[in-house]
């Protein structure tokens, strides 16, 4: 089922800058809008005391980034180097409201790379941070694009970063942006372009003599905004003609980041599980708040047991359950669970949402019976987690906000949110429910 998502489409939060980039028909390089591109990072080493920037790469949760595997480990790079991720940032060499540096806990490269034959493909890496990033308008996360997805020849995409001005040039301070527009696999692979170089899971754009990537490029995204407005990063700066940076018929090479997703999921999942602590903007984390120092008195005690298979509960021994029912054909359907916390807030999964008319029923036992005390109430608001990407699986968090609160019965009472940061011992024992 995962595999017929269309990831970026439907992963909340990503691709979506608070500052739009200044779109130009410019193909030469230009500064960028401050913080427009709120997923581009800088990889920096440290070096004689000092950080060096060395390569771009996306923010694709928080607290992982998506880079090439060269700027981690080719012939002159050793993996031995320490290394940090500038997120926030606009000016290298200026102080920044906004801007954090992160350590890199843990770097994944694909296990097939080869630095002596880079056109081999499977130039990407995976680099854990070793702490979450709290969004915000200058930081935010970048869409990927569903599996196998191949831009058609010319679409608009741009290349950000800071990498050398031109050939043998400077370092950029700012961040650049460049119009690069997809060259499609025919084209590029023909003799007088790239030829055998390229290959199916690569990408090139560009190509026009003028404009191209360079070194300090590499690792960072190749951006292009899909049907939606949203913006996925397609490409990861591979590499360029060894003529030059900006050289007729020669593109700059990215990895396509689509013939990739098996590999960030299945490869590293184990390793993505750590939520993120960030608080959707408009909902307040008020340890104060009445329902958060609530203990559910039930008046019907949970029958527990033993049994590890499923069983029919004590009716209405679980009077937080929801069930969350969305119209179809003019029937409500059961999709999902959720958990009461509020008379007016139901806590659910982020997966669980779409753009459907959704409706909480409260107080139920058997979906299938008219229940005495049981009530249906329409969902007002929905705010899903930010951080949420139905790609990578984190953050799987959404809040609905019910069109009136309900009022707490003997079969309807707010479930008791843990206390913040605690985390239970192995084999303590809990129980799953839902229909």
């Amino acid at each position: 089922l995962k595999k017929n998502l269309l990831f970026s489409f439907l992963a909340y939060g990503c691709g979506d800058p608070a500052i739009a980039p200044t779109l130009t028909r410019v193909v030469n390089g230009v500064d960028a809008r401050p913080h427009s591109w709120p997923w581009q990072i800088s990889l920096q080493y440290l070096r004689d005391g000092t950080w060096r920037h060395t390569c771009g790469g996306s923010l694709i949760a928080t607290n992982w980034v998506m880079t090439a595997a060269h700027c981690i480990r080719n012939k002159r790079k050793s993996k031995s180097k320490t290394y940090r991720v500038g997120v926030g940032k606009y000016n290298l060499v200026e102080e920044e409201g906004g801007t954090r540096y992160i350590a890199a806990d843990q770097l994944f490269v694909h296990e097939k790379w080869n630095s002596i034959l880079v056109t081999l493909g499977y130039d990407i890496a995976l680099i854990k941070l070793a702490e979450h990033v709290t969004l915000s308008d200058y930081i935010k996360l970048a869409c990927i694009p569903p599996p196998e997805v191949i831009l058609s020849n010319n679409y608009p995409c741009y290349i950000t970063g800071w990498g050398r001005l031109y050939t043998n040039g400077p370092i950029a301070d700012k961040l650049q942006q460049a119009l690069m527009p997809v060259v499609d696999h025919a084209t590029c692979s023909k003799p007088d372009w790239w030829g055998f170089g390229v290959r199916t899971s690569m990408v090139c754009a560009g190509g026009d003599g003028i404009v191209a990537g360079c070194n300090g490029d590499s690792g960072g995204p190749l951006n292009c905004q899909n049907s939606l407005g949203k913006w996925e990063v397609h490409g990861i700066a591979s590499f360029v003609s060894s003529l030059g940076c900006n050289y007729e018929k020669k593109p700059t090479v990215f990895t396509r980041v689509s013939a990739y997703n098996d590999w960030i999921s299945k490869g590293h999942m184990g390793h993505m599980s750590e939520s993120s602590s960030v608080v959707h903007e408009g909902v307040k984390n008020d340890k104060n708040l009445s329902w958060s120092q609530k203990i559910a008195n039930l008046s019907f005690p949970p029958l527990l047991s033993r049994v590890v298979g499923g069983e029919d509960v004590r009716p209405n021994s679980w009077p937080w359950q929801i069930s969350l029912q969305y119209l179809s054909n003019g029937e409500w359907r059961h999709t999902c669970g959720g958990t009461l916390i509020d008379p007016n807030w139901v806590l659910t999964a982020a997966h669980c949402i779409s753009s459907r008319t959704y409706r909480v029923a409260l107080g139920k036992n058997n979906l299938k019976e008219d229940e005495e005390g049981s009530v249906f109430v329409a969902a007002e608001k929905i705010i899903v987690h930010e951080g949420w990407n139905s790609f990578l699986i984190i953050n799987d968090i959404a809040l609905i906000k019910l069109a009136n609160p309900v009022t707490p019965s003997d079969k309807i009472q707010p479930a008791c949110l843990p206390v913040e940061f605690s985390t239970l011992p192995q084999d303590y024992p809990c129980y799953v429910t839902g229909w």
